[in-house]
Order: C-alpha cells, then structure tokens, then sequence
C-alpha cells in the first residue's frame, strides 16, 4: 500500500454534514409516498459493533440491489448525498459512519481497518442484505477491499474514488515518510492541519468550507487515532488484492499527484476494470463533479 499517500490524503478531505440525530433515538423510520404508492423507506440506525456504536442510514427499494458507501478519513456519510440521490430510485443503498466518525462511536484506540471491514459485512447481516456493491473514497477505498479480500462472497463490486490497492508492498522510504507525517501531525497545531487540508484537496469553495468544518467537528484526537490505524493497516501483508469488477475513479487535480499514476497502474493490473478521471475535481471527486462521477457509477453498475 503507498503510506504516505494514504495519510496524506487522510489529512485532506471533507464531508458535506447532515443534520445530527438525537442520539437517544435508536431507529427512525420514514416512508416517502408518491400518490398512493410508497417508493422507498428510510432508515437510520445504529449497529453495535465491536468498535462500539455505528451509524448508518438506508434508502431505496427493499428488493433493489444493494449499494454500500464507504466514506473517507475524517468525513462521514454525509459526503454521499448526491450519490444516494442518485441512484436510491433502482437500488437499495446504505451509508454508514466509520468509527470515529459522524455520529457513530469516539475512537478510543488506533482505527483497526480490518476490525471496521468486518463492522461493514455485520451492517449488512443487520439489514439482511446478502450481498453488495461497495464505493468507497480514500479511506473507504481500503476498509472496502479488505472487506472483499476477507468476505468476497459478500461484495459483487467495488468503486474507488482516490484510493490505491492494498496489496502493494510498501518500501522504507513510504513506511517513514508516514511515520514522519504522524509524528508531525502530533506537534501542529489542528488550525494548521485541517486549513492547510481545506485549500489542497477540493476545487470548489463549497467543499472547501464543508471540509474544514467536518475536520474541526472530528477534532485532532480522533484525527490521529485514524491515522495511527491507517499505519498499522499499511503494515498489514496482503498476497493478492480483491477479484471483484472495479470501477477506478480519480479527480483530474488530484492530490497528491502520485495517485494518478497509481491508479493508472491499478486499472492496468486489474483486467475487469474500468477507469475514470473526473474532470475539475480534486481528492473527494464525488463531490467536486458528482454528475459526471454518478454517471459513470451507474454505468458500471448496469454492467456487473
């Protein structure tokens, strides 16, 4: 796995937030109806996992296929609102809050990816969903491969939005180049490394603002504590990557710019792939372009 990618692009992302749930309230369910027709339900829950209390929501047709979406580090669920909009007509699709993250549980150790993997498939045993597609970005890229590496028989496909494989050794020069980003992480103030962030990975003033909110609303503990566990993930040996059909998707201003290359690279090794470079969108593509990005997720979903 590239490190230094993968805890510079933690750094760097943002959510567009939801309107936060009380958190005494366990399960909302709101029916929609078109005339005398009811065209979905909506629900949000939580799921107790062994990381504690996650959040999620589900939307669409009960019977429709499924659709996970994975958020990036420091984001939340609400960074998929153009994308369930999108496709909740003709599919059933959950989104959910990592560990740390939105309105599921504080971390209180380093983030375990594959402990959120697992967390992923039980969201799914919750809902009784026996098996689905998973988008993710930055991230969620890697909680989604694993999660297909250790249950393919749960995953029918997988969509990545900035993220690499997971089976790609990492050499020295990445394993400290992470470890260093760390370290200095610990020592800036979170003024810095959340503005900073802001500037770098969206194109757009909109996602800019929505960015630095989400990453103050985290705030710097739990920041670290995610990217201690995206450390400890690196150092995990994966002998092959997942088998499932991949949609490979990055913005055209993507940062750091080693992830167009590599997702270049990934599309090549991956025979049932298909790839995209969204224009004017930066590391959270999805939300600087949603209608070019929705387009294309559609697409290779009517394929798999």
């Amino acid at each position: 796995m590239h490190s230094v990618t993968l805890c510079y692009a933690a750094c760097c992302e943002f959510r567009l937030t939801r309107q936060r749930a009380e958190p005494a309230e366990r399960r909302t369910n709101i029916s929609t109806e078109v005339g005398q027709q009811e065209i979905e339900e909506r629900f949000v829950m939580f799921y107790d996992s062994d990381a504690g209390s996650l959040h999620y929501q589900v939307h669409g047709p009960a019977e429709a296929p499924a659709i996970v979406f994975t958020h990036g580090g420091g984001l939340n669920s609400g960074m998929w609102d153009a994308q369930v909009a999108a496709v909740e007509d003709h599919y059933r699709a959950v989104t959910w809050d990592m560990p740390g993250h939105g309105r599921s549980a504080p971390l209180t150790e380093p983030l375990d990816v594959p402990q959120v993997a697992d967390s992923l498939i039980g969201i799914l045993d919750e809902i009784g969903i026996d098996s689905a597609a998973l988008v993710g970005q930055s991230l969620g890229v890697y909680v989604n491969q694993h999660a297909a590496i250790r249950h393919p028989q749960r995953v029918s496909a997988l969509a990545s939005i900035g993220g690499l494989p997971i089976d790609e050794p990492m050499n020295r020069f990445e394993l400290w180049g992470f470890k260093a980003a760390l370290a200095v992480s610990r020592l800036l103030p979170e003024s810095v490394i959340f503005g900073r962030a802001a500037g770098e990975k969206a194109t757009t003033e909109e996602a800019r603002e929505f960015f630095a909110e989400s990453m103050s609303e985290m705030g710097k503990e739990q920041f670290l504590l995610m990217l201690a566990g995206q450390l400890d993930a690196c150092e995990i040996e994966i002998d092959s990557g997942p088998r499932q059909p991949m949609l490979i998707a990055h913005g055209e201003h993507e940062m750091p710019k080693s992830l167009i290359e590599g997702n270049r690279q990934w599309h090549a090794a991956v025979p049932d792939s298909q790839y995209l470079e969204i224009p004017g969108a930066g590391h959270n593509a999805n939300m600087d372009n949603p209608e070019i990005f929705n387009a294309a997720l559609l697409e290779f979903l009517a394929d798999v």
